[in-house]
């Protein structure tokens, strides 16, 4: 299965595991399991840094990119299908964070299942979302 981890799930698998739900973990820890990370999870990590939003506990940026490696995660870039399927997927009054809503695109159009503990993921399993939080 192919699996799209959301960006505070990145965060706590390399800075607070223990905040992953037993299920997601189950998932991560699977060796047949595909786990992949978006771009654009690393932008979004980015500009709350920058703008001091987000502690990493030290980490920089390219810390988590080698402990995605480490961790055998693999990036992925923002493909066309997921920009197209971000212009349709519908607004959704309780939920706008355009990060989120990119991930969630991407998974829908590409077909990952995403891990998450963002309760509105709900919101979108008539788009056709999966998710495991």
């Amino acid at each position: 299965m192919k699996y799209l981890i959301d960006t505070h799930i990145l965060i706590w698998l390399a800075v607070s595991p223990e905040k992953i739900s037993k299920s997601v973990l189950s998932i991560l820890e699977n060796p047949r399991n595909e786990i992949f990370v978006s771009t654009v999870s690393l932008w979004e990590i980015s500009i709350k840094l920058s703008i001091g939003k987000l502690d990493l506990e030290g980490l920089e940026i390219s810390d988590l990119a080698n402990f995605c490696g480490e961790q055998n995660i693999k990036f992925v870039q923002l493909p066309i299908s997921a920009t197209e399927q971000y212009r349709k997927l519908p607004k959704k009054e309780k939920h706008k964070d355009p990060f989120d809503r990119l991930l969630i695109s991407l998974c829908i159009a590409d077909g990952y299942i995403f891990l998450t503990s963002d309760g509105k993921a709900n919101l979108y399993n008539d788009d056709g979302l999966t998710f495991i939080d």
